[in-house]
């Protein structure tokens, strides 16, 4: 299947370069063997010089084997080709996901993990250009406003293996969510709904809907996201996956 047979969005939404730089507090003063509770601080900032790319290349023209499922998962095939970028697994913050984050020029993420995995990736009715990495356990997503050396990432997403500083990741149940960051702010999707929070701008919770009272259409999935909490929502339904996010609570 050629790529020319999907709707390949190359500028999915505006998105600004954000200036701030996340602070990880991962270490104890001085030696021994406990560490501190990672912490999720945004702080005004630069970031430091990262290395880039000048030849951007060109994305995957046959999209039958390099893109995502119309849910957006990577199949096993896929999986076995993403490569590593580090052996250490990050930590989700509000504006980045290790060495990722919304705003980030292409050529700099290219120099930051040059072998990334490009592929085409499924989300609310589109193709989007993505590139695909590990980091330690986790699998990380970045999504692209394009692919020229002018765009930049929209979006950062944990696809599992990643958690938040408060223990959010893929399959957390709803109500660890709700106690972490209190009431969402809804988003209703084509065929699916993510919950953004006023506690922690910038951070994104897709809902994986539990198929226990069977299956919903996509206008059932829309109208679970609303009210104050995540009550709405068929039992046993949880995190599909959480992401960073330019502008996500505003």
């Amino acid at each position: 299947m050629a790529r020319t047979s999907h709707r390949v969005v190359s500028a999915w939404r505006a998105v600004r370069p954000n200036g701030g730089v996340l602070l990880l507090a991962i270490a104890a003063a001085g030696c021994g063997p406990r560490e501190k509770a990672v912490t999720d601080t945004a702080t005004t900032g630069s970031r430091a010089p990262s290395p880039y790319v000048s030849e951007i290349g060109a994305w995957p023209a046959e999209t039958s084997a390099f893109a995502s499922d119309r849910t957006g998962r990577l199949s096993a095939a896929l999986r076995a080709k993403v490569p590593s970028c580090g052996s250490a697994t990050p930590v989700v913050a509000r504006d980045s996901i290790g060495p990722l984050y919304p705003g980030q020029p292409l050529p700099i993420v290219l120099g930051a993990c040059r072998n990334a995995l490009r592929y085409w990736q499924w989300d609310d009715g589109s193709y989007l250009p993505a590139l695909a990495v590990r980091l330690g356990n986790a699998l990380v997503v970045a999504e692209l406003g394009g692919m020229t050396a002018d765009d930049v990432v929209s979006r950062v997403i944990a696809v599992e293996g990643a958690r938040t500083a408060e223990g959010i990741g893929a399959g957390s149940s709803l109500a660890e969510v709700q106690r972490a960051y209190g009431a969402p702010t809804w988003r209703r999707n084509q065929c699916t709904v993510d919950a953004a929070f006023d506690s922690r701008p910038g951070l994104v919770v897709r809902i994986a809907v539990s198929a226990t009272a069977g299956a919903a259409s996509c206008g059932e999935i829309r109208r679970f996201g609303d009210g104050p909490d995540f009550s709405r929502f068929p039992r046993g339904s949880r995190v599909e996956w959480v992401a960073a996010e330019l502008g996500a609570a505003g």
